[in-house]
Order: C-alpha cells, then structure tokens, then sequence
C-alpha cells in the first residue's frame, strides 16, 4: 500500500511539529520545511534535508514522536500535520 504523498514526511513537505518537554507537554510550534542542502535557510524555516531533524523526520505521519537534535538541542518533536507546497 502506498500512502498519498501528504500523510507521509518527504523532501518539500511543509511540516506543522510541536516540541515537546519531559512530560509530553508543547512547549512550543513550529513550522519546518524539508528541503535539498543547496535550497536550505533556516531563517525562513527551509532545513535541509542532511540535517538531523530532518533524517529523523522524513517517512513519518502525522501523531508520530522524534527524538533528535535541533538548533544544536535534543529535543523530542511530534509531527501535527503535513503539507504540500509553498
């Protein structure tokens, strides 16, 4: 079975994450694009997809938890949703 292309984190995918403390409270939101290496500017939220955060992420859904490294942070991330496009 192959899922449509917005239930599953791939490069270009618009990502809606909550970071999550110890307790699984959200600390906070935020939006990350996956991006190629050459594409990548993490000041408008386009990471690339070399990045840790994103090798953890690509091939997830939406409700799933990561825990990987962020601005140089481990930090756990749940995916809420995704999307397509600009």
């Amino acid at each position: 079975m192959t899922l449509p292309r917005f239930l599953i984190v791939m490069v270009y995918s618009k990502l809606l994450l909550s970071k999550l403390d110890a307790y699984g409270k959200v600390e906070v939101r935020l939006e990350y694009r996956i991006v190629p290496d050459h594409e990548a500017d993490p000041t408008i939220g386009k990471y690339p997809q070399s990045a840790l955060a994103s090798q953890a992420l690509l091939g997830r859904v939406p409700g799933d938890i990561v825990d990987t490294v962020f601005n140089y942070e481990a930090v756990r991330l749940r995916v809420e949703s995704i999307h397509e496009g600009d």
